[in-house]
């Protein structure tokens, strides 16, 4: 190879590391058909092994006395891609990428989520109207508590897992200490075959099957849809507008201040059934006529909004199919605290009444993300909703520059200094299509959801470890895919460093040199 050919290929390894969210368009006539889907489907699928919530048979049952429904996790996960019905979104048209009315689309979406559910509180294996269903391997969750493995699972009363921890003046500026965020999202029968052909050998996943074409993106099929309920140990006191919220029990943390609970041990994270708030509604659907494939929309609940019931009173607070990649943080705010103009930020709708609405004191809802991009109440500030969902895949990587090891070797504050750093920052606000990976350390997309990345990340973290082997458990073969992607990665790194360097007498390094 020449020392020009060299450098290209060096450039390019950087290049590689150093980014990578691919902006692709979707383009629907290249799409995997449904009865390509179904012709390549697995078939032999075993259905009904996974545990339904946190140390289950293993001392986190319910306790003695307890006369609630416990939750069972819908998994009996179709085999062939059921037709699409004919969506109330899909009558609304479609202009440069978004809906010609993103209101009147953002609440057919609510409405067919709520449809049925309502009804059953959610333990959706009731519902009259369609067939719900569950994501696997979130009984051993470690999505926050990173440091204290699998403690965010599912908890036994409604499934709920563990998601965020909104510190004081967060969402009031009477709210002075720590609240929780338990959250579940659950899956139309569309989204669900994806996810039984990735889990069709619970014991083997195969991350690559969302699709089970393997010419095709793999991605789910359109119409796929997902609704998220969240709900926060918040109170009427630190939060008014919360007042008749819908309330569940649910068996969470007694202590609800992370930093204390991570100091450990592990009796830090009791749990106790109390009750909890619907605060926040996510809804997201596949639709490949928008930019990117997919839409993703919030709602907040308000007490002082009109409505009979509280599910009346979720407030739409705005829809995104994209993230307006080329818009930067100085040209929509003016400075870390604001104020921002959105009107550059095309690939989103804002109800702007509400914006202004739960930013007035006492609220201090900060539910608009990076710029102004949209993001729920209880979501990170920093964030949007499709720049973190568009990192979703296996392995997985941080989901905000601040939180991977670039940003901290950028010294990244997203909170003082938010338009530093824009070449870097702005890879995670680009408009990945629909089944594409967010970064060349990925090796498979999981198409927008957070939730099947995380699930095979506590997959691996359970049955790849010397532990499981030492227990002489069956080794999956994504264990050994996933070891010789450790191997690579190292590799590349090791390669980048020694470039250039002369070995003896000028010769290139010996490999076992170079290979350690």
């Amino acid at each position: 190879m020449s020392s020009r050919s060299r450098a290209c290929s060096l450039f390019a390894l950087i290049l590689s590391f150093m980014s990578a969210g691919t902006m692709l368009e979707s383009r629907a006539a290249f799409a995997t058909s449904d009865a390509v889907r179904n012709q390549l489907a697995k078939k032999d699928c075993v259905r009904g092994k996974f545990k339904d919530y946190y140390r289950q048979a293993e001392g986190g049952d319910p306790p003695a006395g307890y006369s609630g429904r416990v939750y069972k996790l819908s998994q009996t996960y179709p085999n062939q891609l059921s037709p699409m019905e004919n969506y109330p979104w899909l009558k609304i048209g479609f202009k440069d990428g978004g809906p010609v009315d993103p209101r009147a689309y953002l609440q057919a979406l609510l409405d067919y989520g709520l449809e049925g559910n309502v009804e059953v509180d959610f333990y959706v294996e009731d519902n009259k109207k369609r067939k719900w269903y569950g994501m696997p391997w979130m009984d051993w969750n470690t999505e926050v508590a990173s440091d204290w493995p699998g403690t965010d699972g599912r908890e036994f009363v409604h499934g709920l897992t563990h998601e965020f921890d909104s510190s004081g003046q967060t969402l009031s500026t009477l709210q002075n200490t720590f609240v929780d965020t338990w959250s579940n999202g659950y899956f139309n029968d569309r989204a669900a075959f994806g996810i039984g052909q990735v889990y069709c050998d619970p014991d083997d996943p195969h991350p690559g099957a969302l699709n089970p074409d393997p010419a095709g993106l793999n991605n789910m099929a359109n119409g796929s849809f997902v609704i998220k309920l969240l709900f926060s140990t918040v109170n009427e006191h630190q939060l008014p507008i919360v007042k008749n919220a819908i309330e569940w029990n649910a068996h969470v943390y007694v202590n609800e201040d992370p930093r204390w609970r991570n100091q450990g041990p592990i009796s830090r994270y009791e749990r106790a059934t109390k009750l909890i708030r619907l605060i926040q509604i996510d809804v997201s659907v596949r639709d490949e006529r928008s930019t990117t494939g997919w839409l993703m929309g919030t709602f907040g609940y308000d007490e002082n909004a009109k409505g009979a019931t509280a599910w009346k009173r979720m407030v739409p607070l705005g829809l995104q199919w994209g993230n307006s990649p080329k818009v930067t943080y100085v040209e929509t705010c003016s400075g870390p605290n604001g104020p921002c103009d959105r009107k550059k930020l095309t690939e989103q709708w804002i109800n702007e009444t509400a914006a202004k609405e739960l930013t007035t004191a006492p609220l201090n809802f900060n539910h608009l993300g990076y710029a102004g991009r949209l993001a729920g109440p209880v979501d990170n500030p920093k964030a949007s909703c499709m720049g973190c969902h568009q990192t979703a895949g296996f392995p997985g990587v941080a989901i905000l520059p601040e939180f991977s090891a670039n940003g901290g070797l950028l010294k990244l504050d997203g909170a003082k200094q938010p338009q530093t750093e824009q070449s870097f920052r702005m890879m995670y606000y680009g408009d990945v299509a629909s089944g594409v990976v967010f970064s060349d350390v990925q090796l498979y997309s999981s198409d927008y959801s957070l939730q099947l990345s995380m699930s095979l990340q506590n997959f691996i973290s359970l049955r790849c470890t010397p532990k499981a082997q030492e227990a002489n458990a069956p080794k999956p073969p994504i264990c050994g895919q996933l070891a010789q992607w450790g191997a690579a990665q190292r590799k590349a790194i090791r390669d980048l460093m020694s470039f250039g360097t002369p070995g003896p007498d000028g010769a290139p390094i010996p490999p076992k040199a170079v290979d350690r």
